[in-house]
């Protein structure tokens, strides 16, 4: 397998309840690299409402290294307040630039200060670490990236505890100009279709029995908050308004000019586009008809690297009976979780073709993945 293309090759999976299977999964070459980039008191940040503002950061990284060469394709993914990419070397230089100019953006556009690393296969191998990876056809228009092995999570701690040996030197110089095109947040928040959308987050505390934990896990969350369909927050096109409130637009507009003048008519423009896009979705037939449809086929609602991220929809019973199993399966010690209710859920878009290849990362409002976070390492550090 070419090292290059390795991860184009991989053949997808086609159901989430095979991603236990451990034939369908593959090593990262040695020569690939892990960027992590992550959001410094992301968790302050969301208590003063910037929770979109964290989210549209989180993407920036990913938008800005996918556009590099549009014709490779490698594992990412999204956390709430942070991102992981998995690359192979020949992006690397560029993608240094990307993280420089991603953290100088989030500084300068959005006050948030974002740490941003790379670190080598070789460096998480030799820690004793690894990294796996297998890809699963969500629809016919968008394939994600499923990770397993520790190894993402000791790049993420190396991040934290040994910054300075894994920064990007802010000396680093190479000729190529970042391109974040592409990066949307066009979206109202999406009220839920039951009575609430959590973030969910569970991770193994039992090596042993992981694949049997996480199993039982989905069969249990399939059984109590029904099929992939049924528990999947957006599911409805009446569900999809765009906005017209222009400190919702002010994120996107913000990313490509720091100027409140400029940025002013970045906004003017953005409401124009909108209001085209509502007439093209409402009265045009072909493409633009099915635009809605395209957007809820390629939702990123459910995935696994080292835990289960989920975002799902339930109603307060089914949210009780899930907390209900989770607590129990957590005082036996088979696993820790965290979860956050809301009533909506928020999108963040990666629009590589307007009726071509799409990315919608989705979050629960008010924190979402970031203080699921905060209540999952509650749990693992009670148990130490």
């Amino acid at each position: 397998m070419n090292t290059t293309t390795f991860y184009k090759e991989i053949k997808e999976i086609k159901d989430f309840s095979l991603i236990m299977d451990n034939d369908n999964y593959h090593k990262i070459p040695d020569d690939w690299f892990v960027i992590v980039s992550d959001i410094v008191d992301s968790t302050k940040a969301i208590e003063e409402g910037m929770y979109k503002k964290v989210n549209f950061v989180a993407a920036l990284t990913i938008i800005g290294i996918l556009n590099i060469d549009k014709n490779s394709e490698f594992p990412y993914i999204f956390g709430g307040d942070g991102a992981s990419l998995i690359i192979p070397p020949h992006l690397l230089d560029k993608s240094k630039v990307v993280l420089i100019e991603t953290a100088k953006k989030a500084k300068e556009s959005f006050d948030l200060d974002l740490r941003v690393g790379v670190i080598s296969i070789k460096e998480i191998v030799k820690r004793g670490s690894f990294i796996e990876i297998t890809k699963f056809k969500v629809s016919k228009d968008f394939t994600q990236a499923i990770v397993r092995g520790n190894g993402l999570e000791l790049a993420e701690n190396l991040l934290k505890k040994e910054y300075t040996n894994f920064k990007i030197d802010e000396n680093f110089t190479y000729d190529y100009t970042p391109d974040f095109v592409g990066l949307e947040c066009r979206w109202e928040d999406i009220k839920s279709p039951k009575d609430e959308t959590s973030s969910l987050l569970i991770k193994s505390t039992n090596p042993e029995k992981s694949n049997e934990i996480y199993q039982n896990s989905l069969n249990k969350i399939h059984e109590i908050a029904g099929s992939y369909s049924q528990r999947n927050p957006i599911k409805e096109i009446n569900q999809l308004v765009i906005s017209f409130n222009p400190m919702v637009l002010n994120a996107e507009a913000s990313v490509f000019s720091s100027n409140i003048f400029f940025r002013f008519f970045l906004i003017l423009r953005l409401l124009i586009e909108n209001l085209l896009g509502v007439l093209l979705m409402k009265y045009s037939s072909g493409q633009w008809s099915d635009y809605k449809n395209r957007v809820i086929r390629t939702t990123d609602t459910e995935k696994f690297d080292d835990m289960l991220r989920m975002v799902i929809s339930t109603d307060k019973n089914q949210t009780k009976e899930l907390e209900e199993y989770l607590e129990q399966e957590y005082q036996i010690g088979n696993l820790a979780y965290g979860i956050h209710k809301s009533d909506s859920a928020l999108m963040t878009c990666l629009i590589f073709e307007r009726h071509g290849k799409h990315i919608h990362f989705v979050d629960s409002s008010n924190g979402g993945y970031a203080l699921a976070s905060k209540e999952l390492k509650a749990r693992l550090k009670a148990k130490e």
